[in-house]
């Protein structure tokens, strides 16, 4: 369960107005659910991948959706005219109206009688997306990399998929007891890459584990690194060729590694390294 020092990279204060968007969205949902959501282009959730820029600049308070069994983007911002939707297959970018759109808890769905308008094509340049909607030139660009050490405030607030995926892990509570209980100083350095696919799966388990162990003497490190980072110096100085990895100290003395099945019950692992047992 660890990608290499690879590149790899996963498929794939909001204004006012963009509030208001937002509220319309939530006032569709009943609609929604008398009209039904379109067969395909449902269930987008945000995703932190992407930035939306607008000239160049990053379009603040705009929110990106994918859809990966269309797979979509789905672009919502008050910097265009109407959503757009990116469809890959088609290398075409279609809008849609704020009115045809609902959102379903935390996802949202194109109703079935949306009418589509085609906008033309997208241009790949690199990694970024280049597209217009309503003669407004825009450009998805990959959010920079999470580099260096973050603590867990900063890990939750840089992707939506980090912050939902912790939300819907439910650690072992006889283990998370546990280790609230030790009297030691325990450490564990956490080396991630945000370009990892692996990574956004199974590290925000351990940022749940993070916040419940919050005020024990269980301390959180985590450090991003670039993707092929292979002569990077704190990954050289821990030994660390796959990510993710957490190294796991017990009073300033490395006890053992986090690597591969220890990833699927975080607190178990990290308990059965801090008591030996």
């Amino acid at each position: 369960m660890s990608d290499s020092n690879r590149s790899r990279r996963p498929a794939g204060g909001p204004l006012r107005a963009a509030a208001l968007v937002l509220g319309l969205l939530a006032a569709t949902a009943g609609v929604a659910a008398a009209q039904g959501a379109d067969a395909v282009l449902q269930n987008f959730v945000l995703t932190g991948d992407y930035v939306l820029l607008i000239d160049g600049k990053e379009a603040k308070g705009a929110e990106i959706y994918l859809s990966e069994r269309v797979p979509a983007y789905l672009i919502v911002a008050d910097q265009l005219a109407s959503p757009a939707l990116l469809l890959p297959r088609e290398g075409a970018v279609r809008s849609v109206s704020f009115m045809k759109l609902a959102k379903r808890g935390g996802t949202i769905d194109v109703l079935a009688d949306a009418e589509l308008a085609f906008e033309g094509r997208f241009q790949l340049q690199g990694e970024t997306i280049g597209f217009s909607v309503g003669g407004t030139k825009a450009a998805l660009k990959p959010r920079p990399h999470l580099l260096g050490r973050q603590d867990l405030s900063a890990m939750l607030g840089y992707s939506p998929e980090y912050r939902r995926s912790a939300a819907a892990y439910s650690p072992d509570a006889k283990a998370v007891s546990a280790l609230k209980s030790i009297g030691k100083p325990v450490k564990v350095r956490v080396y991630f890459g945000s370009w990892c696919s692996f990574c956004k799966q199974y590290v925000p388990k351990l940022l749940k584990v993070a916040e419940q162990l919050e005020g024990s003497r269980v301390d959180f490190e985590f450090y991003g690194l670039p993707q092929g980072f292979a002569g990077e110096p704190m990954a050289e100085r821990d030994d660390v060729s796959a990510v993710p990895t957490g190294i796991v100290y017990v009073g300033g003395k490395e006890v053992g590694r986090m690597r591969s099945q220890d990833w699927q019950r975080p607190e178990q692992s990290l308990r059965q390294m801090v008591f030996g047992t």
